[in-house]
Formats: C-alpha cells, structure tokens, sequence
C-alpha cells in the first residue's frame, strides 16, 4: 500500500510526505526509547534530548494528519485506503513517544541503580522492532512485520508474568513499583509497534488487531 504510493509518479503528493513523516517519527521515537532505557536500566546520561524528540513527534502527528486532510480533500478516492491507515497508525506512533518519555521520567523513582532482569529482557526484545517496522513499512514486508507482531506476543507473556509475581510477592517494595511501571510501559511501547506493523498485515478495518489465521 505504501509502497506502491512512493515508488509511483506521486513523488510530490502530499501523502508520500505524510509517510516519510511517519518513518520520520518512529526513527525519532526510536532514539528515545534508546535514551530512556539507557538511563533507567543503566543510570547512564541521557544522550539524547527526550522531551524535544517527544515535541517533534507531537508536530509530526499534526503535520501528518494536516497532510492527509489536504489529500483527501483535493482527490477524495485516491489512496484512500493509504491515507485512513497513515490517520490509525501515527497515533500509535505517537503514543510510543509518549511511553518511552514516561518511561526516562521514571528515572527520578529509582532507587536501584539497576533495573530488573524483566526489564532487560523485554529491552532486548523490544529493540530490534523500530528497524524491522521500518523495513516493513518502507518495503511492505510482510514476514517483517510478522516478526514485529509475533515478538510482541512474547512480551505479552514475560510482562505479565513479571507483574503477576510482583503482586504475589509479599517482598514486594518501592524498587518492585518502579520495576512494574517500567515493565508495563515497555509492554505498551511493543504493542503500539505491533499496532502499526499489523497496517503491512491486516487488512483496513483490523490494524491493531491479531492476523487473521
């Protein structure tokens, strides 16, 4: 769908601006997530400007949803399916800005230097998604995006068993907290990725949602 868009005579058209801006965004989302991990889990100095990338995302969402207004106002059937994905998906996006921001801003609560082992693990996981969903999208790979989706499966299941644990756990402390809210936002920042992978996936009426078997 994107695609077929870029690679066509529509070089110039408002909606091929408005999916590099979308690229744009995950790439910054993505150096945030990089950053606010960095600090939580390491409790090393942020290398990057975290709210400034978080108040260029918010722009790129209102850009976006500028451009694709303009498109369809001017030709109302051309890429329509293109341009009602590109309004569903940059909210995702911009949510996971949101979620690596809340997550750098945990930082102040910590009262471990280290993060827990969950927390490390659903990093690994979750790290590699931003170049893969970009992959996806730029070159509409489906097994990309597929892997995307799938990981986020997995981080379902550690999340939850970390956050089942930590409430059955009468050891449980302000350190444990912390360790939750990071773990849960991690989980969000995976399921809005998967959220846009599924736009390679699924058809128009279920982004966000499981492929259909």
């Amino acid at each position: 769908m994107f695609k077929q868009i870029v690679e066509t005579n529509k070089r110039t058209s408002l909606i091929v601006d408005a999916f590099e801006e979308v690229t744009h965004m995950v790439e910054r989302a993505e150096r945030m997530f990089d950053a606010a991990c960095t600090a939580f889990m390491d409790d090393q100095e942020r290398d990057v400007n975290i709210s400034a990338e978080d108040r260029a995302i918010n722009e790129g969402e209102r850009m976006i949803r500028r451009l694709v207004t303009q498109h369809l106002t001017i030709n109302p059937t051309q890429d329509l399916p293109a341009s009602l994905a590109l309004f569903s998906i940059v909210h995702d996006v911009e949510r996971i800005g949101d979620y690596a921001k809340s997550l750098s801003e945990l930082c102040q609560w910590q009262s471990d230097s280290e993060g827990s082992d969950t927390a490390y693990q659903l990093h690994e996981k979750i790290a590699p998604l931003f170049a893969q969903l970009l992959q996806a999208l730029r070159d509409e790979d489906v097994d990309a995006a597929r892997q995307v989706m799938r990981t986020h499966e997995e981080v379902k299941i550690t999340s939850e068993t970390f956050v089942t644990g930590a409430f059955q756990d009468e050891a449980s402390n302000r350190h444990t907290v912390v360790q939750v809210m990071a773990v849960r936002f991690l989980r969000r920042i995976s399921a809005h990725l998967s959220n846009v992978a599924s736009s390679v996936v699924n058809p128009l009426d279920r982004i966000g949602g499981k492929e259909q078997e």
